[in-house]
Formats: C-alpha cells, structure tokens, sequence
C-alpha cells in the first residue's frame, strides 16, 4: 500500500481569504436592509399623502355643513325647503382607464343607476360625467374603488328635499346660484347676504299642511278629471299664507325645461279667473254694510229673466222656482235675480266702489315675482249688475282669498304675505264688525247640513270647524275671445275656526267632470266637487292647525 494515498488530503483557506468573503456577505445585507428600510419609507410617505389627501370618507354632516353661497329657506316649524350642499360630480378620466371591462363592473356593482350605453358611447372623450351630485354613500363607494381613471368633480348645487311639494312657491335658480323664479327670485339679493348664510329665511308655510292638501287636490282631480286645480290657504287674521298648491306642477330639482308649460304656471297668483257665484258675498255685505238691506228682507216675485238692454240674464236654475227669497237664502240658492236686486237697492256705483275698496284688480302684495293684476274693464250696467255673481271681471285666487277674509275677519282687509310673523304691513277697513258678524252668519247657512235650505256647500260641512263658505261655477271664456264655452271653472272658498282663529281656504278646480263612481250622477257644479274637496282638506288638516303657535304682530302706525 502506498504510504501517500493512505493520508488524508484537508485544505483549509487562510485568514485572508476569509475575510474577503464576510465582507461581500455583510454589503448584500446591508443592501437587503436598506431597501427594506427604503421600501418602508416609501410606504410611509405615501400614507401620509393619503392621510392628507382632500377627498376624505364624507358622511350627511360633512355634507351639510360645509361653507355655501346661499341661504336655506325653511317652513314655519324650520323643515327645509331649499338647501345648498356643496355636493361632487363623478367624472371619468379615459386617458387612465387601464381595464375598461373591469371598471364597468366595478360600477354596475356599485352604482346601479349608471347608464352604462352612453359610457360606451362617450369612452374616448378625454372625459365624461357618468354622475352627477353624488350623495354622501356614493360618494364613499367611489373613493373604495380606488379607480386611477375616475375623479371627484367638487361644485355647490341647490336641492329642494320636497320635490314637487313647494314647487310654484319656491321657484328656482340658475347655475350661477341667482334666483331665476318664486322665493328665489323674489328674496334673492337677502338668500345670498354673507353675514346672515346660517340664518334661514323662515316662511308662513306649514309643510304638513301643504303635503296634505296638495294630496287631496291630486284625489281630486282624480275623481272629477279635472285639467288642473289650485288651494289657497291663509290666516284671516294676519295675512299669513299657510299653504298654496297649483296643479300641475314641477320638481325644482329637475333643471331641464318641461316639454308641458302649464305645470310652470302658478294659477294662485298668475292666473286670472272669473270666479262665479262667489262674488255674490260681496254684493250683499256690500247692501249690508251701506244699511240698504237687512239679512231677513225678502225681496218678492223674483223673475227667472230679466234684460240689460238688449242682453237677458236668466235666474240661476236651482233658484228659478223661488220667487220669494230673503237676503240670506238668496245667497244659499245662489239667485242671480236676487243678488241683481240686490245690487240694484245699494246702487251701482256703490258696488263698484266696493269692489274697488277690496282690491281685487289690484297686483297681489305676495311675495313671488309670478304675479298678475286684472285687466279692469270700464264700468257699465250690464258689467256691474252682471259682476254680481263674477260674470265679466276676473281676478287671481290669492286676491280672491284675500278679500273674502276681510268679509268674515271683522272687516280688516290685510295684505298677504309668505314670510312668518312679518310685521302687519297694511290693514283697512272695508266693513265695520256688525256686517262681518252677519255675513258669517249667512255664510254658515249656506253650509251647514241642517239648515231648512239645502246650500250648495253643504259637502264641506266638518263637524267642529263651523265651516261657512260660498261656491262657485264660471263658463270660461271661448279661445277667440267671443262669448263662453262649455269649459267651467268651479270655485268654493270657506272660512273655519280652529281654536277661535278664523283660516280661508279657497279650492278651484278647472274643467271637471261630474264622478259617478262618486255620487252616482254626472253633476259637475262646484257643490259636487270644489266644496267636497273644501271639506276634506279642513277634515285633514285641523288638527295641524290646532298645533300652530301663532305669533301676534304689531301694526304699523
């Protein structure tokens, strides 16, 4: 055996070489460690960036209170009404979209509302808003998606939380946050005072009241298919309006322009009627209050046609087989002759005066730009005698509500307004207290169901309200302007007490149809329809009425 291959062969490295090799080991840690150390910052940084990033999770009250440019507008018991929010627009960014398949669904999961056709459509513009005023949730989904390509649009925008609700009342604005209608318009330059963004203007409207007659109006139309309707309801005492509803209507929140033009129309105040029967109130407080007439004067042999010149004027039909009617039953059977007759004791000119002294072709004082003022005619015989029961003269439903409140609140004719507790800022005297009692009293008749004759507002007769009031039915003008057509108008304005305070509310219908689903016949006269209505309302809403604190206000001197 060989002596050298029997040992065993060992190399070690010496010291120097060692060395060299820690050396290389400790520089690959020291790289490891700084990158770690380095991809950790980078980590840090950019949640500090994301820490103080502006598009923070939002939520209502972020929402709410964030700084505006215009102040809210609040009901009497400070419900919104009109609210600015400084709201956001979802915004796609085509040049960053990365996967366009999964971005879609990423948003079909979260916003189901997105027209996904047009993001097609609209897909290489450099941008396109899919969403507009995104509400404090939608927002929050978007910023979890974490979507490069979609962006958060800030801007201020106005919403109106009711809707249609105050639509005719309230108005509208431009993009430049400036009144363009209603409220808005009327109050602008106050809306947009600084010092006062966090103070809301406060009006006379009670939304509950609002929402409940609007609803029945909506009933209503229902019922006797009528093409529109209106309800003016106010405090005789002070002016204030508590609720006014036209229909149709419109949302405020919809900026595009409605093909329909009538439901931008506010037939309150703008719109200009002959109002019927109604005005027969006014012919005999009139004979009253000028002490030519008592309300248990009978006036005798009443024919069924009489002429004005060449012109007949012929008894309304349901008084026509009355030829004896006192001053009190000549307004519950609604007698054209008797009210004629009437007119005819007091005089003329009295009349006319009259008429005048209660303003109703004067501009509405209510506080919307949407306003009208009748075209007065010259007085004559015929017009005069035949404006005794609203044939020939027209006037707005807030001016008629206006007027009659002066017949039944003491003789006080007040200026309507819809501010709460503004102070009184004109009241005259139009008839002295003893004639306002006695044409309650002959009002009352022409309502109450037990009464010995039957009166046309009897379908508004509402246990506890004592409710009084007169109706109306009035041919409206052809559409060339020569003669009537067929087409009515049909008017019921009351007067109840809640808690000894005296409200008016007015209801019109125009062109209803007689409801024999309703009543089993096709009547249409104001009795059947605007009177129903009228009782309804005061059944629905008394008992909000009952809970109003009414704030007396200072006349001026």
């Amino acid at each position: 055996m060989n002596k050298n291959n029997s040992q065993l062969n060992l190399h070690f490295k010496d010291s120097s070489e060692s060395k060299k090799h820690n050396k290389n080991l400790d520089i690959r840690i020291n790289i490891l460690i700084s990158s770690f150390l380095i991809f950790s910052l980078l980590i840090i940084f950019k949640l500090l960036l994301l820490g103080f990033d502006k598009k923070d999770f939002f939520t209502r009250e972020t929402f709410l209170n964030e700084s505006v440019s215009r102040r809210s507008i609040v009901d009497r018991n400070n419900n919104i009404i009109a609210h600015n929010l400084k709201t956001y627009d979802l915004l796609l960014r085509s040049s960053k979209i990365k996967n366009f398949d999964n971005l879609k669904i990423k948003l079909k999961i979260n916003f189901l509302d997105i027209n996904f056709d047009e993001i097609e459509k609209n897909k290489n513009k450099s941008f396109y808003i899919i969403k507009k005023n995104l509400s404090p949730v939608k927002f929050n989904k978007v910023l979890k998606l974490g979507e490069p390509s979609l962006e958060l649009v800030g801007k201020e925008t106005r919403i109106y939380p009711n809707k249609n609700l105050f639509s005719h009342i309230i108005g509208n604005i431009d993009v430049d946050q400036n009144g363009i209608s209603g409220v808005e318009y009327y109050f602008n330059n106050h809306l947009l005072e600084k010092n006062k963004i966090n103070d809301p203007l406060t009006l006379s409207l009670d939304l509950r009241a609002q929402y409940q007659i609007r609803n029945t109006l909506l009933e209503g139309m229902q019922y006797f298919k009528a093409k529109g309707a209106s309800a003016v309801l106010m405090d005789s005492k002070n002016g204030e309006i508590i609720s006014m509803v036209s229909l149709p209507d419109f949302n405020p929140n919809d900026r595009s322009i409605a093909s329909n033009k009538d439901n931008y129309f506010n037939k309150n105040t703008k719109g200009l009627y002959e109002m019927g029967s109604v005005f027969k109130v006014f012919a005999i407080a009139n004979g009253i209050e000028q002490k030519k007439i008592k309300r248990d004067q009978v006036f005798s042999n009443l024919p069924s046609r009489v002429y004005c010149g060449k012109f007949p004027i012929d008894e309304y039909r349901y008084a026509k087989d009355k030829k004896n009617l006192s001053v009190n039953d000549i307004l519950v059977k609604s007698s054209n002759i008797g009210t004629i007759r009437i007119i005819q004791e007091a005089g003329l000119e009295s009349y006319q005066q009259f008429l005048e002294n209660l303003e109703l072709f004067n501009t509405p004082t209510v506080e919307v730009p949407e306003v009208a003022t009748s075209i007065k005619k010259r007085w004559g015989k015929c017009r005069t005698l035949t404006a005794g029961f609203g044939h020939g003269i027209s006037t707005s439903p807030v001016q008629l509500t206006r007027a009659y409140a002066s017949i039944v609140n003491g003789g006080e004719l007040l200026d309507v307004t819809l501010l709460k507790n503004e102070i009184l800022k004109k009241s005259k005297k139009v008839i002295s207290e003893e004639t306002s009692s006695i044409m309650t009293k002959i009002l009352r008749t022409n309502v109450d169901r037990s009464y010995k004759v039957n009166g046309s507002g009897r379908k508004a007769d509402i246990d506890g309200y004592d409710v009084e009031g007169k109706t109306g039915t009035a041919e409206k003008p052809s559409k060339n302007q020569k003669g009537y057509s067929k087409d009515i108008m049909n008017i019921f304005t009351s007067s109840f007490l809640v808690n000894d305070r005296r409200y008016v509310l007015t209801v019109i219908y125009d062109e209803p149809k007689g409801s024999p689903e309703l009543w089993g016949h096709s009547r249409r006269e104001s009795g059947w329809n605007a009177a129903y209505t009228n009782g309804q309302i005061i059944k629905k809403i008394g008992p909000i009425l009952n809970t109003l604190k009414i704030q007396k206000f200072a006349k001026l001197n």
